[in-house]
């Protein structure tokens, strides 16, 4: 077979996982087929599976076999054109999930985007680049007793990632937290004049201070223009562009299979007193036939904080209960898998009518756009290289010269009590409903978003069926702590969104200039007589009929010492099997303070050096037998 006859991006799926010492094919059913083994079988082409499908791959001892559920990425222009990200949502490339209905929430279900292409949703969604907070990491390794994944263990990972791409008429950056040779292309991208003249000096009117690079030890606080993963060409430097690059794919020992649905995972109980992990099952369609593919050494789960979950309990990995409702054998009892799921809650933005052309809502014509269209596609520069989020201000909401009436009820829920829990994102668009609702009367519109960054509610994800094509139940369970902290945090952010709306520097980009006497002009949708008197049960109405996601699910296969209260070990190994491994952000064992993309990342990197490690030693040791 030759190589492109081979590669799972050109063929049928069960043509693509080619021949190797296990020899051809053998069908044991017409139901189920057996295909050949690997050494390593990863579950999601996700953030993390391309990074450990990249890695491990680089030893041409092994060979490495990535199971994907969406399709290629290669030919799919909506997520090489930066700005264009929102039209991949609901349509094949997205799981287009929803939650359970949210009592916090008015009782809405909330659209949950995640990516089901190569590279996930770093193919899928907006491209921050952020390292978060060096509190957040040494939170988990004091508080959670993640030892080694502490932000000095990370750090350098993050940096031998990036290849960074400084620019003279950007802000000054200390290279020495900058990688300059790794495979993910980062930078500064397109930044919208009102952002630049407006947002920017806005934040730091009203008492944020500019900071210049928040990738740094020095955290994220302050008001910045964000760094982002789109490359010199001005396209998305996804986890599938920078990890899986035809140099890559061409690997003899790394196969990639597209349209792939893992099933379950198989175990060996009968020569292992402990159950071991020996590949996965896994169909093409629903009712379609079904494949097994064996591995040698490790099956490695990294399909995101919903899908993890869902095939561990497949498998036989959960609580015992929510196992037995489904006629699911128990294989471990493990409470933990699918709970302590945690997300980032943000509200319909504050929206401000900007004056004409000073926003790029003019894109969403395709006459208007065309011009930036040609320049993209000529020069890889203009308006549709924005991230959207061009810009963001991070601050803690017991700050007093933000809190104001709330201080005194608000719990500091920050990671070692000097990281953000508030982001204040600016957007030169009106994302409204996830960018699907285009702004009134066709005006110019400027964003300002709230989120909360640190939560205490945690909700689960739960099957909804045995039947692995069913969406599992996902309950986030918004707004659910006691005392309401969430709630109070978003309320505190809305009231600097509000400040910020009101600034000189921001209010000459405004059509119309904000008056005491008439907000329903500038501020959608909700309206006053007197912007200082909106009281604060209109605001928490307004955020519970608004409020959507970010994106950022994690926590739900948490890591930890103890299989009481998290699902894998140190090494990120489950819990109670051998053989079987998860890494993605449902091994964080707390939500951090910003965007996970880079943290998934540097993660996902580290785990393959103590895979490495781990399998050396296991070679020396057999040498010495």
């Amino acid at each position: 077979m030759s190589r492109r006859n081979r590669n799972p991006l050109h063929n049928p799926l069960h043509y693509a996982t080619p021949q190797l010492q296990t020899g051809a094919p053998v069908t044991f059913s017409t139901a189920k087929r057996v295909l050949s083994g690997y050494d390593y079988v990863i579950v999601g082409a996700g953030a993390a599976g391309c990074v450990l499908a990249s890695k491990l791959s680089e030893d041409k001892s092994v060979s490495v076999l990535l199971l994907e559920a969406g399709g290629d990425n290669t030919k799919v222009l909506e997520s090489k054109v930066p700005l264009m990200f929102p039209k991949l949502f609901h349509t094949e490339h997205d799981w287009d999930y929803s939650t359970v209905e949210q009592p916090g929430l008015a009782s809405r279900a909330l659209y949950w985007p995640r990516g089901r292409i190569i590279g996930g949703s770093t193919s899928l969604n907006a491209m921050m680049y952020h390292h978060c907070s060096k509190s957040d990491f040494d939170e988990w390794a004091t508080v959670h007793g993640c030892k080694r994944w502490a932000y000095d263990d990370l750090a350098p990972y993050l940096r031998r990632m990036e290849k960074f791409t400084p620019n003279s008429d950007r802000p000054a950056i200390d290279t020495q937290h900058r990688g300059s040779s790794g495979e993910w292309q980062t930078g500064y991208s397109w930044l919208s004049e009102i952002v630049d003249q407006g947002f920017l000096p806005a934040c730091q009117e009203i008492g944020i201070p500019p900071q210049s690079d928040i990738n740094c030890p020095d955290g994220s606080l302050g008001v910045t223009r964000f760094q982002t993963f789109i490359d010199s060409k001005g396209q998305r430097s996804s986890f599938a562009t920078a990890y899986l690059p035809p140099s890559v794919m061409q690997r003899p020992n790394l196969y990639v299979a597209c349209h792939a649905h893992v099933t379950r995972v198989l175990f060996d109980r009968l020569t292992s007193q402990t159950p071991l992990a020996i590949g996965v099952e896994f169909q093409t369609k629903r009712g379609g036939e079904r494949f097994e593919v064996h591995a040698r050494k490790e099956v490695i789960l990294s399909g995101g904080a919903v899908n993890t979950p869902q095939t561990l309990m497949l498998s036989g990995i959960g609580p015992a209960d929510e196992l037995k409702k489904h006629g699911i054998p128990v294989l471990v009892d493990n409470a933990a898998v699918g709970h302590n799921l945690k997300d980032h809650l943000c509200t319909t933005p504050v929206i401000c009518k900007a004056k004409a052309g000073k926003t790029l809502d003019y894109l969403a014509s395709n006459i208007k756009a065309l011009p930036a269209l040609l320049q993209w596609l000529v020069l890889g520069s203009g308006p549709l290289t924005s991230n959207v989020g061009e810009a963001a201000a991070f601050i803690r909401s017991t700050d007093e010269k933000f809190a104001g009436s709330l201080r005194s009820v608000l719990k500091d829920n920050s990671s070692g009590g000097v990281g953000p829990d508030l982001e204040i994102i600016g957007a030169p668009v009106a994302f409204v409903h996830h960018g699907e609702e285009p702004p009134v009367d066709g005006n110019s519109v400027f964003s300002i978003v709230p989120i909360g960054l640190r939560p205490l509610s945690s909700g689960t994800v739960t099957l909804r069926s045995r039947d692995t094509f069913d969406a599992p139940l996902i309950d986030p369970r918004y707004f659910s702590d006691d005392g309401n902290n969430d709630q109070k945090v978003l309320l505190t952010g809305l009231r600097v969104c509000l400040k910020i709306v009101r600034s000189p520097a921001f209010q000459r980009f405004l059509e119309v200039v904000p008056t005491d006497d008439d907000v329903s002009s500038y501020w959608w949708p909700y309206s006053s007589s007197n912007i200082d008197n909106i009281s604060d049960e209109d605001l928490i109405r307004f955020m519970k009929e608004k409020a959507f996601t970010l994106y950022h699910p994690v926590g739900s296969a948490r890591m930890g010492i103890a299989s009481s209260d998290s699902v894998v070990d140190l090494d990120c190994r489950v819990h109670g099997v051998k053989g079987l491994r998860v890494m993605d952000a449902s091994v964080f064992p707390e939500q951090i303070s910003g965007h996970p993309t880079a943290t998934i990342g540097a993660m996902a990197y580290k785990l393959s050096d103590m895979i490495k490690q781990d399998h050396a030693s296991e070679s020396v040791v057999h040498a010495n037998l």
